[in-house]
C-alpha cells in the first residue's frame, strides 16, 4: 500500500512538519517520489517509520536512532554495537523508572500526611503534629535527604514512613482549632 504524506500523517498521528524532519534528518527511509516531485510512502518506509517510533518508546533520542540506522547498513558485523546501543537505551529507561517509582513514593508520603494533619484538623487536633513536615512555615523539616547524585533519599528506611495515627484531644476545647497549614 502507498501513501501521501497527509494519508501517513493520519495514519500514524505525526504531523506532516515532523514526517518531513524525519525524512530531512535520515531517520525515514525509502521515501519515493512521484514524476511531480510529491512523497510517496510504502511498505518500506511503513516499517521504516514503525522502527523509529518503537526506538523512540525505547528511550533513544533521534540522534541515537539515527546512529542505530546508520550501523545496520554494515549488516551483522554490527551487531554487537547495536546490542549496546539497545542496553544503553534500556539502561537509561531503568534509571527513569526508578526516578519515576521515587517520585511516587514521595508523592503517596505527602498525600497520606495531608490526610492525616486534615483529620487531625477534622478531630481538634494540631495538623502540624499530625503531619510535621508541611507547617505554616513552609517545610522545615524533611525526613529525606539530597544523595550526590541528586536523588531524594529516605533517612530512614521506607517501612519506617508509616504516618501516625492523629492525636485526638482528650478535652473539648471551646474554641475553633486553627488552620494552621
Amino acid at each position: 500500500m502507498k501513501y501521501s504524506i497527509s494519508a501517513l500523517s493520519r495514519k500514524t498521528g505525526l504531523s506532516i512538519h515532523t514526517l518531513r524532519f524525519y525524512e530531512k534528518e535520515g531517520l525515514l527511509r525509502y521515501v519515493e517520489r512521484t514524476e511531480s516531485g510529491r512523497r510517496v510512502y510504502g511498505e518500506a518506509s511503513m516499517g521504516c517509520l514503525l522502527g523509529v517510533l518503537c526506538m523512540k518508546q525505547a528511550g533513544m533520542t533521534l540522534p541515537q536512532i539515527k546512529a542505530f540506522m546508520d550501523v545496520t547498513i554494515e549488516g551483522a558485523a554490527s551487531l554487537p554495537k547495536r546490542l549496546e546501543m539497545m542496553i544503553n537505551a534500556r539502561e537509561q529507561l531503568s534509571k527513569l523508572k526508578e526516578a519515576v517509582e521515587r517520585g511516587l513514593q514521595l508523592a503517596d508520603f505527602f498525600i497520606g500526611g495531608c490526610k492525616n494533619a486534615m483529620e487531625a484538623l477534622q478531630n481538634g487536633a494540631d495538623p502540624e503534629e499530625a503531619f510535621p513536615y508541611i507547617t505554616r512555615d513552609g517545610i522545615i523539616e524533611f525526613p529525606f535527604q539530597l544523595t550526590d547524585e541528586g536523588k531524594l533519599e529516605p533517612d530512614t528506611p521506607p517501612s519506617d514512613f508509616a504516618i501516625s495515627e492523629p492525636k485526638k484531644k482528650t478535652r473539648k476545647s471551646t474554641t475553633k482549632p486553627k488552620n494552621k497549614i
